[in-house]
């Protein structure tokens, strides 16, 4: 009886070893949250290769690659929200990093159609010094680049028909006087409208309605001149 009893509780504790064990061709009737890889105290986990560390995974969540041991909070990986990676040829050929909780997608790789977005419909984009972005008037711009861009096409779109200077060339349109154009001039060593040096040192210039202003004073000026055309015609003909 003895015998019988003593094979019976070693039975049973090879039982209960083999599941507690974690079998390295797959396991089977595993309970979520008590069985599982891992540790249940603040130490790291250690995925090692070659006897070297891999991939650390801090008591903190963050993440480090390569052969260091200690997380650095400032430094070493964090994945949030809901990262995907993929590399199936199909539309969902994504890689994306969020930012949790709000999850605001900071980057995207579109792989199928081959686009990548930055700040994808949040924040901003700075390249070359954060303290561009540091601005009171900077709300409305995503883009900052310290130093300069070099490219071959720049598109910019004009949202309204009314926000072009053709309406220079209406008839009702109000030419300034030239003796006015010419008094302004003396005065102030600028044309009308257009930024002193001062004024554009200090707060720069709009790309866009900088193009549409010498556009008007290009379209004004043609109009000058052709008023100035009529004039020396009628003279001509006056002294034949």
């Amino acid at each position: 009886m003895k015998k019988k009893l003593a094979l019976i509780a070693v039975l049973s504790g090879l039982f209960i070893n083999a599941q507690n064990s974690w079998s390295l061709t797959g396991n089977s009737g595993t309970t979520p949250g008590t069985n599982f890889i891992g540790t249940t105290d603040n130490q790291n986990l250690i995925f090692k290769t070659n006897n070297l560390n891999r991939i650390v995974i801090g008591d903190n969540g963050k993440m480090r690659f390569g052969t260091g041991s200690a997380i650095n909070p400032n430094y070493d990986f964090s994945f949030w929200g809901n990262p995907i990676f993929s590399v199936d040829d199909m539309a969902t050929s994504v890689f994306q990093i969020y930012n949790n909780p709000n999850d605001y997608i900071h980057f995207r790789v579109d792989g199928y159609n081959m686009i990548d977005y930055l700040q994808e419909d949040y924040g901003k984009v700075v390249i070359g010094s954060k303290t561009l972005a540091n601005c009171s008037d900077c709300n409305n711009y995503k883009l900052f680049v310290k130093g300069g861009i070099r490219t071959e096409q720049v598109k910019v779109d004009v949202a309204v028909s009314n926000g072009w200077a053709d309406y220079v060339f209406k008839k009702d349109y109000q030419l300034m006087p030239l003796k006015e154009v010419e008094h302004f001039i003396t005065n102030n060593g600028h044309l009308p409208e257009v930024p002193s040096t001062e004024e554009a040192i200090k707060n720069g210039i709009e790309l866009k309605e900088m193009n549409i202003l010498l556009l008007k004073k290009i379209e004004e000026l043609t109009l000058y001149t052709i008023e100035q055309q009529k004039r020396i015609e009628a003279l001509e003909k006056k002294v034949k």
